[in-house]
């Protein structure tokens, strides 16, 4: 009996698991939300970048986004702390770190990902350019 309850718990969390990993790091679209100039570059397109102080995944994932912005002038990164603005953070609905939005240079949120992503997944969604399945990068 004992084994069987065992058994089971861990087959829920496995498949919790793996529900949980297949959604890190896809460009989910967004519409319909705007950002503060509070909030993001004036002129340029921002990577939004909210985290935690204790967040292993997105100081792993910060080079990688001040890179692109370093090399992209019509690209800059901002780091918010979530816990700091848990406002914004919760408007967002924002539920874990790292969470990324690409928001357009007029403000509005053109995507977001979550979790770290390849390069090239941020580049493209900078790009306005969709990813299907087979071409998703994720970590």
């Amino acid at each position: 009996m004992e084994f069987a309850v065992l058994a089971g718990l861990v087959a829920v969390a496995t498949i919790f698991g793996l529900v949980w990993k297949r959604g890190q790091g896809r460009v989910v679209g967004v519409s319909g939300q705007t950002i503060s100039l509070n909030y993001r570059a004036a002129g340029k397109t921002t990577l939004l970048q909210f985290t935690t102080e204790m967040c292993a995944p997105c100081a792993q994932l910060k080079p990688r986004l001040e890179k692109i912005a370093l090399f992209r002038s019509d690209v800059a990164h901002v780091v918010v702390d979530a816990v700091e603005h848990l406002d914004l953070a919760n408007s967002l609905s924002v539920r874990s770190t790292p969470t990324t939005f690409i928001v357009d240079p007029d403000g509005h949120i053109r995507a977001r990902i979550n979790g770290v992503a390849a390069a090239e997944v941020f580049i493209n969604a900078i790009d306005g350019k969709t990813v299907t399945k087979s071409e998703e990068i994720s970590i």
